[in-house]
């Protein structure tokens, strides 16, 4: 009797781990905390566990440890034991479960310091490419990537008897000697996001990585653009800073990143809400670095992303 019960509370503790990790996943509490390419594991781990508990719990239940039909010794089964692994593994993970906040509050993006600076990120070494972190908004053709392709193609040639060419006869006038390099005013602005009332959509990510890359720059300035992050009161009234939580694996290498905010007037946002800036990215420079502040035309609350972390 003592090893039927023995085994039963601690198929019940496998079981309740399961629960656990199932349950944030169908949930989506998941999100909060883990690289999406790492939450089908933890589906995969809930199933385990549970199944693990249901076999551990009905099987045949014995008292020796018998190998090639030599018993060595007798197995340990304490009720007691099992209760207090119980107490110890499932009860605290349950309460937290149960208690805990899927956010980070204002203290704990304090206490772990803000990335200002794209090649501060903990997935970086040190080198900066042009990438923007979950979908790519940008393709790289609208930063001139295939420009040097494109450039070396062959000139069109003035051969006798051959029939004007149609593009370089539309091409007369506008001095430009290939047709295949865009005009200097081509910024590629048709590949920027747009939101739905036509401002251009960008993340936080997106005005650090124009920090370092002037090509970014160039294609953001002087357009209204919308960010959405959560407001982080600044030194004054009339500042804040627009943050969005940076993971590489899970919430355990979390990072905060900030951009800079000036309003013209008091914000009215509460503490780590979510707002949607609308305004212009003004960069300076600064020594051998520029710098991006958002200036703020409207700051209004609205409702957090698909995704609450970048990746």
């Amino acid at each position: 009797m003592r090893v039927k019960v023995s085994n039963f509370v601690n198929g019940i503790t496998l079981i309740g781990v399961g629960g656990v990790l199932l349950d944030f996943f169908f949930t989506g509490r998941l999100d909060q905390y883990l690289h999406p390419q790492f939450r089908v594991w933890t589906l995969v781990a809930g199933v385990l566990f549970c199944v693990t508990g249901v076999v551990y719990a009905a099987a045949k239940s014995t008292s020796q440890c018998c190998i090639d039909g030599e018993c060595v010794h007798q197995n340990a089964n304490s009720p007691l034991r099992s209760l207090v692994a119980f107490l110890v593994l499932f009860v605290p993970l349950a309460a937290g479960v149960a208690l805990s906040k899927d956010s980070y509050d204002q203290h704990a993006v304090l206490n772990r310091g803000f990335v200002q600076d794209i090649t501060k990120l903990p997935s970086r070494s040190g080198s900066l490419s042009v990438q923007i972190p979950n979908d790519q908004v940008i393709p790289p053709q609208a930063l001139g990537a295939d420009m040097d392709e494109r450039a070396s193609e062959p000139l069109p040639q003035d051969t006798p008897g051959a029939p004007p060419d149609p593009k370089a006869a539309a091409n007369d006038g506008t001095g430009q000697a290939n047709p295949a390099v865009p005009s200097s005013d081509d910024t590629g602005s048709q590949y920027l996001p747009k939101a739905a009332d036509g401002n251009v959509a960008l993340e936080v990510t997106d005005l650090l990585y124009a920090e370092a890359e002037d090509s970014l720059r160039k294609m953001f300035a002087d357009r209204t653009i919308e960010v959405i992050g959560q407001y982080l009161p600044g030194a004054d009234a009339k500042q804040f800073k627009l943050v969005r939580m940076f993971i590489v694996c899970c919430a355990a290498d979390a990072r905060p990143l900030a951009v800079p905010v000036e309003v013209s007037g008091p914000a009215t946002a509460t503490e780590m809400s979510w707002v949607k800036v609308v305004g212009k990215a003004v960069f300076t420079q600064k020594g051998d670095h520029a710098h991006v502040v958002l200036k703020a035309d409207k700051v209004e609350s609205t409702d957090p992303p698909a995704e609450a972390m970048l990746y």
